[in-house]
């Protein structure tokens, strides 16, 4: 992949999660929080599910638990962003979340002591 194509899948990523907030926002107003939380979990989970039936019936059980604790996480992550979302602006939530594409490699950079490639 050239570098243009990665800034322009990059920007792409960006403009859509951004206008996800919008979408969000709009949600919001009908939805509780965690009404709302339960449904896209619950799609996103059916969706995947029909997807990768065949992986989930030779699942671990240590691998649930993993998945469970990595999930937890994700709904504590998202309810904040929620609760945000429903307090502020929607451009500003998208401007403070969408900072970590720029100090995600800062950080990076600062902790093996040399720039990302």
């Amino acid at each position: 992949m050239t570098r243009s194509k990665a800034e322009a899948l990059l920007a792409g990523v960006i403009l859509a999660r951004s206008t996800s907030y919008l979408f969000t926002k709009i949600g919001l107003r009908t939805l509780g929080i965690f009404n709302l939380l339960g449904i896209r979990f619950l799609v996103g989970f059916l969706l995947l599910a029909i997807l990768f039936y065949k992986r989930l019936l030779h699942l671990r059980g240590a691998t649930v638990l993993r998945g469970m604790a990595l999930g937890f996480s994700f709904f504590m992550v998202m309810a904040a962003e929620l609760t945000t979302l429903k307090t502020t602006p929607t451009s500003t939530v998208s401007f403070l979340e969408n900072t970590a594409v720029v100090f995600v490699p800062l950080y990076e950079a600062v902790l093996r002591r040399r720039l990302p490639g």
